[in-house]
């Protein structure tokens, strides 16, 4: 009986995947750990692993072509020519393969991972009927219908000119009753790129359903850039330590104190995480990713620098594994490398909160009734109210403060 090769989830928000390109042709040998497919998510373009072995019997998602994860994209057999239904290929949840719009194909070197940049689809008419119906799905004009939103007259960028729910991103409808729209623009549009329309999504999703408050702490910097020139000129010291490295080891061990920030909502209520997996955003030309640092609580300050350098190293070519997008419970955004003096940070669901870190500067400060001049670095935690209060928020601020402000503890 064939084995169904199915599209994994690679990442946390991971909805569908598109295959970039086949590594194994029908009647190849598969073996479990080999590299069958490259595919582009919504976070990176992945390699594609065999979690089952046998020959590759059929291919049922050509190059180009996008399925939700879940659908069936292959079938493997135990012996080589074995007959297979190879087609004609089924929906998957009620829907086939989409094919990508044409693009010119990337030439690939190295065959590790293409670089491909989405494309978006042709501009389609401005009003979609059909025998006087609206092409729309049931869940479109059911938010229309709340929105009081007037779908002949939305733009539909489906097949056929079908109306999708991100055609009503930016639509509504005033007290009046009429279509309004996002005001025009003139000048040039670049379309989004695949990830960035995910961050969009995604982000928006957050601000919209995960009631947010911020609480700011400034922190004494003095002894943390201290330690950091202490450990950059010891020869005992491999690799770099940098302020994110402090910054995630003092929120690791914050979170094990107070795990309730480290939990994550749910509709049924807060989950707790038995482990620490720091996120770490990344910027990258269009957009961040967020590599995740599994199991922090175990980790010493030089294991934290090490395999954070090489997870990000990973995230900025391109070439980041499953286990890196996914499972993080909570996130490290860092601009202290630009001159940013303070700002908030959107959470990423379904995690509790998200510490945004600005740039160390030089600042008057109180000590013993004088003013004198500290380093300090201001932080921001956007929390979500749903799971966390201010009280609780303030008290991992305070701990992650006294963790840097003695960061002797951050090295036992």
């Amino acid at each position: 009986m064939p084995i169904e090769v199915i599209m994994p989830r690679m990442s946390d928000t991971m909805e569908e995947g598109k295959i970039l390109a086949w590594l194994k042709k029908v009647g190849d040998r598969v073996e479990v750990g080999d590299v069958i497919a490259e595919v582009e998510t919504d976070k990176a373009d992945m390699e594609m692993e065999a979690l089952d072995e046998g020959f590759l019997a059929a291919i049922r998602v050509r190059e180009g072509e996008s399925v939700p994860v879940g659908g069936v994209i292959a079938l493997l057999t135990e012996a080589q020519g074995e007959a297979v239904d190879a087609g004609p290929r089924r929906p998957v949840n009620g829907k086939p393969p989409r094919a990508a719009a044409k693009k010119p194909a990337a030439k690939n070197t190295n065959r590790k991972v293409r670089k491909i940049r989405d494309t978006a689809p042709e501009t389609a008419p401005s009003v979609r009927k059909k025998g006087g119906r609206v092409l729309a799905s049931p869940i479109v004009k059911k938010i229309a219908a709340e929105r009081g939103i007037d779908l002949s007259a939305v733009r539909g960028s489906g097949p056929g000119g079908r109306i999708v729910k991100q055609d009503l991103e930016g639509v509504s409808a005033p007290a009046g009753g009429r279509i309004s729209k996002t005001a025009a623009v003139e000048g040039r549009i670049e379309p989004f790129s695949r990830m960035r329309a995910a961050i969009a999504k995604r982000m928006a999703g957050s601000m919209r359903d995960a009631p947010h408050f911020f609480v700011t702490s400034e922190i004494d910097m003095s002894e943390a850039v201290r330690l950091r020139t202490s450990l950059k000129l010891s020869d005992r010291v491999p690799g770099e330590v940098t302020y994110t490295h402090l910054l995630v080891k003092a929120a690791a061990v914050a979170l094990q104190r107070h795990p309730r920030v480290n939990a994550a909502y749910t509709p049924e209520g807060r989950a707790f995480r038995d482990d620490v997996n720091v996120g770490i955003a990344v910027a990258l030309d269009d957009g961040l990713i967020v590599p995740v640092l599994h199991d922090c609580q175990r980790l010493s300050l030089l294991e934290v620098a090490a395999r954070a350098n090489a997870l990000v190293e990973r995230a900025r070519s391109g070439t980041p594994r499953p286990e890196d997008l996914s499972g993080g419970s909570f996130t490290i955004s860092n601009l202290g490398m630009y001159p940013v003096e303070q700002f908030t940070a959107v959470i990423n669901p379904p995690q509790a909160a998200i510490l945004a870190t600005s740039a160390i500067k030089e600042r008057p400060v109180v000590r013993d009734g004088q003013i004198v001049i500290a380093r300090t670095m201001l932080v921001t935690l956007s929390s979500d109210h749903r799971v966390l209060d201010g009280a609780t928020s303030a008290r991992f601020l305070q701990e992650f403060k006294n963790l840097l402000e003695n960061p002797v503890g951050l090295m036992v």
